[in-house]
């Protein structure tokens, strides 16, 4: 359409006789700056990437790794935490101050299960009737001073930045915050411990709410019925894998995983930007037997996927956990990089140019627009 304009304006001026050749050309200079640069802008839809790249607490050396694998590294680091105390000092003062040293941003999955990882019946009951206040302040209390930076002055240069992905998958049947409660009581939780934020002065240039579901309906109610409203979401956000055989199930592609809760997210809310926060694939596509070119062409076409869509941002989730998904360090892989095994898809896919590459010089990593999903 743009090419068929071009051609139709400059043909309608070249049309007038008073116009010399010189004044010809110029046009057709000016008119092709003009929409190369829109051309330009309109295909220039950057995205984060983000990995979970296991339980990593100090050193990060595994991230580390796969960065100089790869030649770039991941914007966002995918984290789970729980609901205790105990391990408060460390994940705050360590392993957070240390991940952020690395240039890389947090997204924290806020899982509440209490210590141990043990579940608490009624946990959002709970939450609704106060009973972890005290949890809620001194957390957030916490994080507003790790996100002052090393001054200690919330709201300057040096402030860094998270995103809390709170209470995830409650569209499914498997965690305790969608178990022994509606909805209903689901959302008033979700938005105490937002109000508990808010009410610390933290805004959304240093922390990003991330509402994220399954990628399909797996428990009593859907996804649309847990939404907690924009005032309290920064990002919506989707978990899909292809476990192929593996749990005695099919070979699913990228596009089948996502293609209809993205629909609905869009409908839930127009103006939210979304991103995938977990996603692999197995390569077990039939029987036991492990197939790496077929897990390689899964990482293609989820690295087209995302190039081809208005997603702002993709994690993959890089560990053998119920399956062999990692694609750096893991069972499998097609090439041995200093002993650890790797997929070169992977590779490829994030040294193109689909994704932002954060500025060296800007010690907050993003600006705020990108930092909102504004790419």
């Amino acid at each position: 359409m743009i090419r068929e304009r071009t051609l139709y304006i400059c043909y309608h001026f070249a049309s007038f006789d008073n116009i010399k050749m010189k004044h010809l050309h110029d046009i057709f200079v000016f008119l092709f700056i003009i929409f190369s640069v829109r051309y330009l802008s309109a295909s220039n839809d950057l995205k984060l990437a983000g990995i979970f790249n296991g339980h990593e607490v100090s050193t990060f050396d595994r991230l580390g790794n796969l960065s100089l694998w790869a030649n770039k590294q991941p914007t966002v680091v995918v984290m789970f935490t729980i609901w205790c105390n105990d391990s408060l000092n460390e994940f705050f003062n360590v392993t957070l101050t240390n991940l952020w040293n690395r240039r890389s941003i947090p997204m924290i999955t806020w899982q509440m299960f209490v210590c141990g990882y043990k579940s608490q019946p009624g946990i959002i009951k709970l939450v609704n009737n106060h009973t972890y206040d005290d949890y809620i302040n001194d957390y957030s209390d916490r994080m507003k001073v790790w996100l002052a930076g090393r001054d200690g002055i919330y709201g300057n240069d040096d402030d860094r930045r998270v995103y809390i992905r709170l209470a995830h998958e409650m569209n499914g049947y498997w965690y305790p915050w969608s178990q022994n409660s509606t909805p209903a009581e689901y959302v008033s939780a979700w938005r105490h411990v937002h109000q508990i934020f808010s009410s610390k002065g933290i805004d959304s240039t240093r922390l990003q709410w991330v509402w994220s579901v399954n990628y399909a309906d797996f428990g009593n109610y859907t996804a649309e019925e847990y939404w907690v409203g924009d005032d309290y979401v920064d990002w919506l956000g989707v978990d899909g894998y292809n476990f192929g055989a593996s749990r005695g199930g099919s070979w699913i592609w990228p596009n089948e995983i996502f293609d209809h809760m993205i629909i609905r997210l869009k409908n839930i809310s127009s103006t939210k930007p979304i991103g995938i926060n977990e996603c692999g694939s197995t390569t077990i596509r039939t029987g036991n037997i492990s197939d790496i070119q077929m897990k390689s062409e899964w990482l293609n076409r989820w690295c087209n996927y995302v190039a081809n869509s208005t997603l702002k941002m993709a994690s993959y989730f890089n560990i053998d956990y119920e399956t062999d998904w990692a694609i750096f360090g893991g069972m499998h892989g097609d090439i041995i990089w200093n002993n650890y095994t790797a997929y070169s898809a992977y590779k490829t896919c994030l040294q193109s140019d689909q994704w932002l590459k954060p500025n060296s010089t800007n010690q907050r990593i993003l600006t705020d627009e990108q930092f909102a999903g504004i790419l």
